[in-house]
């Protein structure tokens, strides 16, 4: 007994299936990994595979991976972008201490800049507009230029608030205007018909017609077809000897067909004959035959 057992178990070893979706248990019984379902027989895998059920949850669970690849990707790329920021923000943090050591400037400078500003506080510039003063136009620099500055400035102020003149042609209502004056003048020349006419004729100079017929040989060269020759009175016998046995070959060919065909009518006639005297004698015979009554 337990040799067949064992037997049984190498058999069912040796008969496993090997496929993505197939697995066995601790018993050694075939599972879908899929469906969660026992299949009792190998036999059987291929007919689970094709059934609605398999196909059905083998769709979802390519869905919920499908999905599941989504939600990673998007975590993924969250997680580079989060580290790019970071990355960033340290790169700037030195570039700002690197501007602000590098506003630095020395007293002597600040003290012009004041000066600067409180004398040309009217200027039209702020007062730390120019970072280096030497820089900055002599309008800054002299009081006395503050009042041509005013009256410039108050000039400008005067050509800002006026309006900018907008071309009154533009490039639309000229090629309309254009198109207008075309059209005006075609009706115009249409209008006259003498003018229509002598625009519209073409004049050539006359080119004598050529008499030749394109595709075929000039008319120059053509041919002529040799006469036939003329024959004699002996030649002229034969060929009407030779016309009449002709003819009365053909009238003995008419009269065999004839003749033939009227054989053929006679012989199914004589058939025909034949067939309606049998079916007398066989009724007649039939007759005798029958029992008087």
């Amino acid at each position: 007994m337990a040799d067949v057992r064992a037997l049984l178990k190498a058999k069912r070893q040796e008969a496993r299936i090997t496929h993505p979706y197939a697995t066995y248990t601790t018993a050694g019984q075939l599972k879908c990994s899929v469906c969660g379902s026992i299949v009792k027989f190998a036999s059987a895998w291929e007919g689970h595979l094709g059934s609605k059920l398999h196909r059905t949850n083998v769709v979802r669970m390519r869905e919920e991976e499908k999905r599941q690849r989504e939600i990673q990707e998007q975590q993924q790329a969250q997680a580079a972008e989060v580290d790019e920021d970071e990355e960033e923000i340290p790169e700037q943090a030195p570039t700002g201490k690197r501007k602000a050591t590098g506003d630095v400037e020395p007293p002597n400078e600040k003290k012009r800049k004041v000066e600067a500003s409180a004398k040309g506080s009217k200027s039209s510039f702020p007062s730390d507009f120019f970072s280096d003063p030497s820089r900055a136009p002599a309008s800054l620099l002299s009081p006395d230029s503050d009042e041509g500055e005013n009256e410039e400035a108050a000039g400008e102020g005067s050509t800002a608030a006026q309006p900018t003149l907008v071309p009154k042609d533009s490039v639309v209502d000229l090629e309309y205007e254009r198109f207008q004056r075309e059209l005006l003048a075609s009706a115009a020349a249409a209008a006259n018909p003498r003018e229509a006419y002598e625009r519209a004729t073409v004049a050539a100079e006359a080119v004598p017609a050529s008499t030749e017929i394109a595709g075929f040989p000039p008319s120059g060269t053509e041919v002529a077809e040799p006469a036939p020759p003329e024959l004699t009175e002996e030649e002229l016998r034969r060929k009407r000897d030779e016309e009449e046995r002709e003819l009365i070959m053909d009238r003995l060919l008419e009269e065999e067909r004839a003749q033939e065909d009227a054989d053929t009518r006679v012989l199914l006639l004589k058939n025909k004959l034949d067939s309606l005297r049998r079916k007398r004698e066989l009724a007649k015979a039939s007759k005798a035959k029958a029992p008087p009554k």
